[in-house]
């Protein structure tokens, strides 16, 4: 079997600026962390027959309403949300998002915190797709993670280091003035995000 690990965040232009300025080794890390310490051993996503894409999405402001699930890592600022199951592709390819909401995630996320927002992102989804897992194992298993590697990676990492999903081409967002608010169509610009992000980031 083989994974293929990305990350991504909603189509607006503040959401640019405020992504996390973290490696994308980290996000690698700590799924291969997980995947030896406890999908290798529950023989959990080791099929041959697949390529699995798993993707990390971040949204930077949680709307003031009620959400119907609650995760058990949700908190009062950071909300967890798992896609149920897979999509299939092809019949080689398995698909599943992993999202948080947050209110205190942003550029400024230090590389051993954001760790610990992935590790809960795909614990999340563990928890919610697998009955063999339980939050306990999961709370067991999070401080084993090793901080002086993931410390390790340079921080804040480059445009190019964080690889982000849609990095390498032009679409269209919300302008900045939106902040995290939805814009209709015509209000849509198409950025190259590298040279936007480069216009408030030296690297």
């Amino acid at each position: 079997m083989s994974f293929i690990i990305q990350r991504s965040f909603s189509p607006d232009y503040k959401s640019l600026l405020t992504r996390p300025r973290v490696s994308h080794k980290v996000s690698e890390y700590v799924f291969d962390f997980i995947n030896e310490n406890l999908l290798k051993p529950s023989k959990v996503l080791q099929s041959n027959k697949y390529v699995y894409k798993l993707t990390f999405s971040f949204s930077f402001s949680i709307p003031k309403r009620t959400f119907p699930y609650t995760s058990p890592f949700a908190t009062e600022t950071r909300l967890y949300f798992s896609q149920r199951g897979f999509r299939t592709f092809e019949k080689v390819e398995k698909l599943a998002t992993m999202m948080v909401i947050a209110d205190d995630i942003d550029q400024t996320i230090q590389p051993f915190e954001y760790a610990t927002v992935i590790f809960k992102m795909f614990g999340d989804f563990l928890l919610t797709n697998y009955k063999k897992f339980d939050k306990n194992t999961l709370d067991t298993l999070l401080p084993k993670l090793d901080r002086q590697l993931i410390e390790s990676f340079t921080f804040p990492s480059s445009f190019e280091e964080q690889q982000y999903s849609l990095d390498n081409i032009e679409y269209p967002v919300a302008p900045l003035e939106y902040g995290y608010e939805w814009a209709g169509l015509g209000q849509m610009v198409i950025i190259n995000p590298r040279v936007e992000y480069l216009k408030h980031y030296s690297f």
